[in-house]
Formats: structure tokens, C-alpha cells, sequence
């Protein structure tokens, strides 16, 4: 019975100090993925990485958008940069790289 007491509080000890570091790490690590600025005074956020896409949102001067990935796509002489969006149906929207810089 002695033995069973020690084993739980020496495992629930380790674990309680296991957990203490995934909190203290996970609060201190960087977002992952692609962060930018809108620097056009008005860019659409299109369901589809094309200019004839349906505009799901529209953002503006200053916003901050990103996705947890850096992806990219082209359309023509168009250039589209993923972001994450609820008004898509995938909840992946697109837009113009022109429109954004990145952070």
C-alpha cells in the first residue's frame, strides 16, 4: 500500500510539472504560418484565387490578415496569398498580393 501511495505521488508530481512546461512553452511560442497588412485602401478576400472569383469580404487600410501556411497561387498575371476567412465556404479566402505586405 506504500508503495502505491509513493508511485501516484511521484506520478502525479511529474505530470503536474510536465504540464507546467507545455503551458509555460506553448504560451511563449510564435504564431505559425503567414501574417499580413492590407496597404490597399480597400482589397477584396474572393472565394477563389482568380479576379473572376465571387468577393466573400472585403478588408481594408491597415487589417491584419494570415493563415497558419504561407500558400500562394497565380492567375494569370495575378498573384493570390491564402488567408483564413469564415466568409468562404472552405474557410480559405484569397487575395492579391499586391494588396498586402507581409509581417
Amino acid at each position: 500500500m506504500r508503495m502505491t501511495r509513493l508511485t501516484t505521488a511521484v506520478l502525479a508530481t511529474a505530470l503536474g510539472f510536465t504540464g507546467a512546461l507545455v503551458t509555460a512553452s506553448s504560451a511563449g511560442a510564435a504564431p505559425l504560418g503567414c501574417q499580413y497588412k492590407v496597404v490597399w485602401p480597400t482589397a477584396g478576400v474572393y472565394e477563389n484565387p482568380n479576379p473572376n472569383s465571387v468577393v466573400v469580404k472585403t478588408k481594408h487600410a491597415g487589417d491584419i490578415v494570415g493563415a497558419s501556411t504561407c500558400e500562394g497561387a497565380g492567375y494569370n498575371e495575378y498573384s493570390y496569398a491564402m488567408v483564413t476567412t469564415d466568409a468562404a465556404a472552405d474557410g480559405r479566402g484569397w487575395m492579391r498580393v499586391e494588396a498586402l505586405v507581409q509581417l
